[in-house]
């Protein structure tokens, strides 16, 4: 099964994957679905909330084993979204992109939780998704609780904000 990409309006993947699901065959779609990260947000009175936010806003990610007739049943779409496609041909997300993200949200497409800190200037991260991959950290802010982290996506390089916790934080959330 290979994996395509939508792009439409921010705050529209929602109902354009109710809408995917509802008006295109199994033949063409077997599943349409968005990537979240978790991400620790400061509340009200100074508390931390463990909340979700989209990782690629305004992308909705297809899964076919046929594109040529996804692409076809597409076409009732092309007034409200971009078909990421040259003629007749949709991007896809290469094998080794799929195999990344993966490895990085499962099969619930949720990136997790990663939990270190810094040290003179340096990432360490103990444990989650992130670990091991500090040197494709852009940014991170350890007091706001996020990091950007450069992955490629349809051979491009993309940016995603991940969400950060320091070690004593693990147990609180119950993120892996």
């Amino acid at each position: 099964m290979s994996w395509y990409i939508l792009q439409c309006r921010t705050g529209q993947e929602r109902e354009i994957i109710a809408s995917l699901k509802q008006h295109l065959s199994s033949e063409a779609l077997s599943k349409a679905f968005l990537f979240q990260s978790e991400r620790l947000w400061r509340a009200g009175g100074g508390n931390w909330k463990l909340i979700e936010k989209d990782m690629f806003p305004g992308y909705v990610f297809m899964e076919s084993e046929n594109p040529k007739r996804l692409s076809e049943e597409l076409e009732q779409y092309r007034g409200i979204v971009r078909i990421m496609e040259d003629p007749g041909y949709l991007y896809s997300v290469y094998e080794e992109e799929k195999k990344r993200l993966l490895m990085l949200c499962g099969k619930e497409h949720i990136l997790r939780l990663s939990y270190g800190y810094r040290e003179n200037g340096v990432n360490c991260l103990l444990a989650g998704p992130l670990k091991g991959m500090e040197h494709q950290i852009i940014k991170a802010d350890w007091h706001r609780r996020f990091a950007q982290v450069e992955v490629p996506l349809s051979g491009k390089k993309t940016i995603i904000w991940a969400g950060l916790g320091l070690p004593e934080e693990r147990t609180l959330w119950k993120a892996g």
